[in-house]
Order: structure tokens, then sequence, then C-alpha cells
């Protein structure tokens, strides 16, 4: 039995004569394009980033180079060098040695260190009357280089007399990580300042020996009684003389012709 009935396509809308079918097909791409956009899947860190926020780093940019390169000393090498701090010089393309007069060198270094004294001492080594002794015309000071050497190194402690005033009390060891050079131009400083005219210039080889006999000490503080033994102590390396050149900024003695 037959019938002129066609099957409906399920694929295809059953739609009315007054459908619009351009404007249905344009909504329905409409909807699935905002579709797709809200089911995008985006990894963290990979979201867009905000226009403001790009503009707010722009202006900071040009804010933070503007105050940079207006500043004349920002980048200026006097302004973030440490103090004393001594740099090669270039002769071409040859590093040449920054190098002075030894006394000149060795004071300029004490004067340096010397701060590290100067709140018990005093910056004019007067010392302060009954609890620190002076270093002017200190018989400790000028008697003997090996002497204030070992009190740097290994500090004072007990009674000990100095110009006539009796002291007791600790001096911490100051020399801890110094070199050689370090300790041989304090001694050098405390002995030409505060009216001191000792004059001798102690080579690092001599700091050797003043070496030999701290380690032969210990560990502890040196007393009165201890620095007495040492106050005649004769070197058995040569000082330096005022004429010899040395690196500024190890103490290794040069020659100037080189």
């Amino acid at each position: 039995m037959s019938s002129d009935q066609q099957p409906v396509d399920p694929p295809k809308p059953d739609l009315e004569d007054s459908t619009n079918v351009a404007q249905a097909h344009e909504e329905v791409s409409c909807t699935a394009a905002a579709a797709s956009r809200e089911q995008q899947l985006r990894e963290n860190g990979l979201e867009p980033v905000s226009i403001w926020l790009m503009v707010a780093g722009f202006i900071v940019a040009i804010v933070g180079g503007s105050v940079l390169f207006a500043s004349n000393n920002f980048f200026s090498y006097d302004e973030f060098t440490k103090q004393d701090y001594v740099r090669a010089e270039y002769d071409g393309n040859k590093i040449t040695i920054p190098m002075a007069l030894a006394g000149d060198t060795y004071m300029k270094k004490g004067a340096a260190l010397y701060k590290n004294c100067a709140a018990c001492h005093g910056a004019d080594g007067a010392g302060v009357a009954g609890a620190f002794p002076t270093l002017a015309g200190s018989e400790w000071v000028t008697g003997s280089g090996a002497v204030p050497a070992l009190a740097i190194i290994h500090g004072v402690k007990g009674k000990i007399e100095v110009s006539g005033n009796t002291y007791n009390g600790v001096m911490p060891a100051m020399a801890d990580g110094w070199s050689d050079f370090d300790i041989a131009a304090l001694v050098y400083y405390v002995q030409n300042s505060f009216g001191n005219t000792v004059g001798e210039i102690y080579s690092t080889e001599q700091i050797t020996e003043i070496r030999a006999i701290s380690k032969e000490h210990g560990k502890n503080a040196m007393t009165a009684d201890d620095l007495k033994k040492h106050l005649d102590k004769k070197f058995v390396a040569a000082a330096l003389t005022p004429e010899t050149m040395l690196n500024l900024k190890t103490g290794e003695v040069v020659d100037a012709s080189e």
C-alpha cells in the first residue's frame, strides 16, 4: 500500500514559510562562535595582558630611565667604589701596577685600618682616661714593632701600665683575616701618628716572624708580661726603605723600572 506522504528528514528543520533562512543561519553562527570563545582553555600564565598594565609599565620605564640618565654621577666610578679601593691603571693594552712609596702606602692604608681602633683609643690616639690607654708616646707602641703587632693579633687582657697610668681591661683581637700587609700598615700608622715618630717601615717578611711568635703563644690574649718579652725583638728580615716602591693593593715590592 503506497502513500503520497514524504518521510521527515530529521537533520533538516521544518521551517515555516515565515522563517528568514539567512537570518537564522547568521544567528546560529554567532551563537556557535560565542560558545567557542567561552570554551577555550588557557594554561596559567598565558592569559592576555591587560592593556592598562602594559601602559603603566611603559610609563614606569620612561620615568626610571629619565631619572637614571639625568644623574651625572650615577654611573661615576668615584661614586660607587669603596674608600681606599685601588684599581689597576692601563697604558694602552697593558695593565700597569698602581704603586707608591712605602711610607705613603703604609700611612694611607694604616689610617683606613685605624678606624677599627678609634672608637676606644680615639681619633687622636689620646684614649680615654681610666678606660682606654693612650697611643701617643706609649712605650708599648714605640718600643718595638713586635709589641703593637702582637697586641693587634691577640688582643690584650689584665693590668697594664701605660705612660704612668694603670689600666685593667680587655682589648679584643683585631686582625682576624688580616694580611701581613694590613698588620704592617697599621703598626706603621700608630708608630708614626699622634706625635710618635718611630719611622721604621716593617716588611711583610718581618710580620711573618711576628706570626711565628703568635703561633707559639696560641690563641689567648696577651698580658703585659707577655708583651714585655718582645720589647727588644730584633728582626732577621730587613725593613723597607722610604724609597721602596710598593703595589698599592697588595703591599708587594715592585720594580719601578718595569
